[in-house]
C-alpha cells in the first residue's frame, strides 16, 4: 500500500466545527474562512497519494546470476556497491524471466505489454515495433500525464536502424519516437550495429564519435569512430589505451545523456525514464582502465563444457571478450547506475521516485558450449530484477523466489502511474509483490523465440520450467537427447537446477501433461 502523508492529530471534522463556532461568535476574518475551507479539504488531501516518478535502468544481455548476489558455480568476484546498497532498500526477484531472450522481441513485448507471440516483433531483423497496430505502455503513461524519456539502445526500431535503412533517419534517434510514446530522447544503436555503415556513421553514437579526434600511442590523430571500429575488429594498430578512452565509452555516453534528459525535463510533471545501456552485450569490449580492474581475479568457468575461459587482458590496454570483461562491463554499469540515481537525488526527487533495474535477456557465457542468447536455458532467459522506492510501499531488503515475468514491469509502471492499460495488453502488475505479497500475479510465466516455447509454473509446490522445441532445442545441455516424433520436450525444477542439468520429464510425465497446454495452441507442441 502506498504510504500517505500523516494526518493531523486534530480531526478535520472537529477542527472545522471549532472554526465554525469562532465564526458564530463574530470572528469572521478572511484567515479564519481560509482555514475553514482548507480543513474541509483535509480528508481528500490526506487520501490522495502522489504519483511516483519512475526510472528503469536496463542494461542489455545481463544474466540472472551475475548480479553480485549469487555464489553458486564458484564465487563471482564482482564489486557492485550500488546494487549491494539498493538490495537492502528494495525487493529482489530471483527468478525473473524475459518474454523472449532476444533484443528486439523482448523489448517489443515489454513496450506492448503483450506476450512474445502477440507483440508483433518475431526477431531482430524482420520489422520494427508496429506502432501503427499496437500502443505502448509509454503512450499509456503519456496519456496519464507523465513526461516520458528514453535514451540508449532501445531496439524498438532495430530492423531499420532507427529509420536509416529506409531513408528516414532523424537526428538523435527521433524516428518514430512520438508514435512510441516518448516525449524526449537520445536514441541510438549499440555495439556492432554502430559500425554497420563504416566508414560513415548512420546513428547518434557514431556521429558523436566521428566528431571526436583521439591520439593513438603511435602518435596518429584519428577519429574516435575509426578507433571504435578498430577496437571492435581487434586491430591494435588503432585501438589502444589512448584512442579508446573512458570518456567516449558507449555506456558512459548513455549515462551522460540520461543526465541531460533529467536536466531538461519539466519540473512540475511526473516522469518516466527508460535508460537502455548497450552493455554488457557482446562484444565484451572494455577500456584499458576497465580491463585492468578484472584481469587478476579468478572467474568461474562455464558449466557443462570442456572449453576453458581464460582472461587474456594485457596490462594497460583495451580488451575484448571472455567472462572477465563481461564482469568489467557490469561493474562499470553499477557505477553508471549510481551516477544516474545520484542525479535524481541532486534534483531533490529521489524520495518521489521508484527505481527498477533489469535486462532484456541473459548471456550463455560458454555454458553448454554456447554463447550469446536466444535459448530457453536459465543463463539466457532469466535476468536480475530489483525495485526500490520506500515512499511507495516497496518492501526493503526483501528477496522473492516466486517466478515473475519482466513483461510485467509495463503493468507495474502503469499501475503506479495511474495509467490505464490499452485493450489487448496482457501485462500484470508486480505491485502486490513489491509491497509484501509473495503470491504470484499471474498463473504462469511464458517465453519463446523461433522454434521453441517455454512456460514456468508452480505445480504441487515446485517451480517447474517446461520447454518444447520443434526439432532440436538450440545449443542444449549435453545430456539432452534427440527429438522424439519431431519434438523435444524438457522439464526442469528451477529452484534446484539453475543450469538445466537435471531433466525431469521422465520422472514427472504428469507435470508435462499439465504444463503443455500453457503454450500457445498455434505452436502445436507435441502434434505429429
Amino acid at each position: 500500500m502506498i504510504r500517505r502523508p500523516p494526518r493531523s492529530t486534530l480531526s478535520s471534522s472537529s477542527a472545522a466545527s471549532d472554526v465554525y463556532k469562532r465564526q458564530e461568535s463574530g470572528d469572521n476574518d478572511l484567515s479564519s474562512m481560509a482555514l475553514f475551507l482548507l480543513l474541509l479539504l483535509l480528508p481528500a488531501i490526506s487520501c490522495s497519494p502522489s504519483r511516483p516518478n519512475m526510472l528503469l535502468l536496463f542494461p542489455d544481455e545481463w544474466r540472472f546470476d551475475w548480479d553480485g548476489f549469487h555464489q553458486e558455480n564458484g564465487a563471482l568476484p564482482l564489486n557492485l556497491p550500488s546494487l549491494s546498497r539498493w538490495k537492502t532498500m528494495g525487493t529482489r526477484f530471483t527468478h525473473a524471466y524475459v518474454p523472449s531472450p532476444l533484443c528486439a522481441p523482448s523489448r517489443a513485448a515489454l513496450a506492448a505489454g503483450r506476450e512474445y507471440d502477440e507483440a508483433g516483433v518475431p526477431d531482430n531483423f524482420s520489422n520494427d515495433f508496429p506502432v501503427d497496430k499496437l500502443p505502448t505502455f509509454y503512450k499509456q503513461l503519456q496519456q496519464a500525464g507523465y513526461h516520458t524519456m528514453m535514451t540508449g539502445k532501445d531496439d524498438l526500431t532495430k530492423a531499420t536502424q532507427l529509420g536509416f535503412r529506409i531513408g528516414q533517419y532523424l537526428p538523435y534517434g527521433r524516428y518514430k519516437m512520438s508514435e512510441l510514446g516518448i516525449d524526449d530522447g537520445i536514441r541510438h544503436s549499440g555495439k556492432s550495429d554502430v559500425i554497420d555503415t563504416f566508414p560513415k556513421p548512420h546513428e547518434a553514437y557514431g556521429y558523436f564519435l566521428n566528431n571526436q579526434t583521439v591520439l593513438t600511442e603511435a602518435g596518429a590523430n584519428i577519429s574516435a569512430f575509426e578507433a571504435h571500429y578498430a577496437c571492435l575488429k581487434n586491430n591494435p594498430s588503432k585501438c589502444d589505451r589512448l584512442s579508446y578512452p573512458d570518456r567516449l565509452y558507449e555506456d558512459n555516453w548513455v549515462a551522460q545523456n540520461a543526465l541531460e534528459l533529467l536536466d531538461r525535463k519539466p519540473r512540475d510533471t511526473p516522469w518516466f525514464m527508460h535508460v537502455s545501456f548497450p552493455g554488457p552485450h557482446p562484444a565484451f569490449l572494455v577500456t584499458a582502465r576497465m580491463a585492468d580492474t578484472v584481469g587478476n581475479r579468478t572467474w568461474p568457468q562455464p558449466v557443462d563444457t570442456k572449453k576453458k575461459d581464460t582472461c587474456r587482458n594485457k596490462p594497460h590496454e583495451p580488451a575484448n571478450g571472455n567472462r572477465c570483461n563481461y564482469g568489467a562491463e557490469i561493474e562499470n554499469l553499477d557505477r553508471l547506475f549510481g551516477m544516474v540515481v545520484s542525479k535524481v537525488e541532486s534534483l531533490g526527487e529521489l524520495e518521489d521516485t521508484i527505481v527498477c533495474i533489469s535486462s532484456d535477456h541473459g548471456e550463455m557465457l560458454g555454458d553448454h558450449g554456447g554463447w550469446a542468447k536466444s535459448k530457453p536455458w536459465e543463463a539466457s532467459a532469466s535476468v536480475p530484477l530489483l525495485c526500490w522506492g520506500e515512499k511507495f510501499g516497496i518492501v526493503a531488503n526483501a528477496t522473492i523466489s516466486t517466478p515473475v515475468s519482466t513483461l510485467d514491469l509495463a503493468g507495474t509502471f502503469m499501475d503506479y502511474g495511474g495509467a490505464k492499460p490499452a485493450p489487448g495488453m496482457t501485462t500484470a502488475s508486480l505491485r502486490p509483490m513489491l509491497v509484501g505479497s509473495e503470491a504470484p500475479v499471474r498463473s504462469f510465466i511464458s517465453s519463446g523465440l523461433q522454434n521453441w516455447r517455454m512456460a514456468v509454473q508452480n505445480v504441487n509446490g515446485t517451480n517447474f520450467k517446461f520447454i518444447c522445441c520443434k526439432g532440436s532445442c538450440p545449443n542444449p545441455p549435453s545430456n539432452v537427447g534427440k527429438p522424439k516424433h519431431g519434438w523435444t520436450q524438457l522439464l526442469y525444477a528451477i529452484e534446484q537446477d539453475q543450469f538445466d542439468m537435471n531433466e525431469l520429464s521422465g520422472k514427472h510425465p504428469d507435470v508435462v501433461e499439465t504444463m503443455r497446454p500453457l503454450l500457445p495452441a498455434s505452436f502445436g507442441c507435441g502434434k505429429k
